[in-house]
Order: C-alpha cells, then sequence, then structure tokens
C-alpha cells in the first residue's frame, strides 16, 4: 500500500496503520481493542505506524509479523503532528516516528522493516521505535530493523 497527506483537514496524516481506542467526547463510554494481528504488509507512508489508547481503554494484544515500511515524502505538507481525532486530544506537536505506541500492552514485533527514505525535511522525523513509557507494557520485539539511508544520523 502506499499512503500520503491529502489535507491538514482531514482525519489522519498518512499513517499505513492507525489504531486508536479514544473517547470522543468526555462522557463517550470506549470499548476495547485485542488481539488484533497485521501480517504480510508492506507500506510506503510519509508517516509511521501510529498506537493509541487512552486511560479508558489500552490496547492490547497487537501483533505484527512481516511488515515492510518505506517512510517517504510525496507531498509538502509540513510534518511534526500526530492526529488523534475525532477523539482524544485533536492535533498533537510530536516528531514523526516509525512506529508510535501510548496505552498499549502485548505488542509483538517480529520480522518488522523500517527504512527511512532520504528526502527534504528528514531531519525533523523523529526515532525509529517511539513510546510513551509510563503507558506501554510488555514489547516483544524478535526482529526490529531500522536504517536510514547511507548510514548517516539524524537528531
Amino acid at each position: 500500500m502506499s499512503t500520503r497527506y491529502y489535507d491538514p483537514s482531514w482525519w489522519g496524516l498518512a499513517e499505513p496503520i492507525y489504531i486508536t481506542a479514544c473517547p470522543r467526547t468526555p462522557t463517550t463510554k470506549v470499548g476495547s481493542i485485542t488481539n488484533v494481528h497485521f501480517i504480510n504488509i508492506t507500506a510506503t507512508s510519509e508517516n509511521g505506524i501510529f498506537m493509541a489508547g487512552s486511560n479508558e481503554s489500552h490496547l492490547q494484544g497487537l501483533n505484527f509479523k512481516n511488515v515492510m515500511l518505506s517512510m517517504k515524502r510525496s507531498t509538502n505538507f509540513s510534518s511534526g503532528l500526530q492526529d488523534y481525532r475525532p477523539g482524544c486530544w485533536g492535533l498533537v506537536e510530536h516528531r514523526t516516528s516509525g512506529v508510535f505506541m501510548a496505552f498499549v500492552e502485548d505488542v509483538s514485533m517480529d520480522d518488522v522493516k523500517l527504512q527511512w527514505e532520504q528526502e527534504n525535511g528528514l531531519s525533523d522525523w523523529g526515532l525509529p521505535l517511539d513510546l510513551i513509557p509510563s503507558s506501554v507494557n510488555n514489547i516483544n520485539l524478535l526482529g526490529f530493523h531500522s536504517s536510514y539511508p547511507d548510514h548517516q544520523v539524524y537528531s
């Protein structure tokens, strides 16, 4: 698959995999998301995998096997945002990351590859694996590989 930004007013920021369990309003009761498997996925995207539960509902049992993600810009929209719409926190300033996790439990990554393509604006991209430590529990990495073009280090 290939994903790209279309317009800042659209929900989503070109994430190839996007999972949330967030309340739309302060009175919304949130359900649960458990035991989801992502197998044999190849994607080129301007954004990374986004997984965000909430205090009310942690995502549980997310499994990734044989996933290849190439991070590559194809539009001129600015990056540095995470999109929690329509619920939780709306648009939040945050560097674009390869895989982002918040309020998740029991995540398994087996043969997951992340390739950062050389493009303008690459320096504002974040970490390959980015998480909020106090909200993430039990991550199993059985083969998580991230590489930048020409093995350059970006800060």
